[in-house]
């Protein structure tokens, strides 16, 4: 496949605005839009194969076809393979020493930074030293992050 955005453009039916926004996405990943698209299209294909390994109708296909709402059941189909795309996590400056233990799980971090107040069990310092962002600890212990 090409990586001229026109060509991108006319194979994916996107406007040249958005299919070089998608190359130029795909570079600042260390991808190609190629293998972003295969990387899509292999989650998708096997989250269709195990819908219908698990007796679930005709797989993706038939439920976009009978959901009420087709772009919903397509954009769905899309999220899946996005979040199947490997991504490196950029690592921050922020390091916790590996000898002492998080207090929080990982629902607890994925709440916290989601905005919900989490119950802080470690120190003051400890958050604020450690962690990046302005966090306010309430009087109760409840750690609350204002801006990441």
């Amino acid at each position: 496949m090409s990586e001229n955005s026109d060509t991108w453009a006319t194979a994916l039916g996107l406007s040249p605005e958005k299919a070089t926004a998608f190359a130029r996405l795909a570079t600042a990943m260390g991808s190609s839009p190629a293998d972003i698209i295969r990387a899509m299209i292999d989650r998708v294909v096997e989250l269709d194969t195990n819908l219908q390994r698990h007796g679930l109708s005709g797989g993706i296909a038939y439920w976009v076809r009978n959901n009420a709402d087709r772009e919903q059941a397509r954009m769905i189909a899309a999220d899946t393979g996005i979040n199947a795309l490997p991504l490196d996590v950029r690592p921050t400056e922020v390091i916790w020493p590996t000898d002492v233990p998080f207090p929080w799980s990982a629902e607890e971090c994925l709440a916290a930074v989601l905005g919900y107040q989490v119950k802080w069990r470690g120190t003051a310092d400890d958050i604020l030293e450690r962690l990046r962002g302005k966090w306010e600890l309430s009087a109760d212990g409840y750690a609350l992050l204002w801006n990441p």
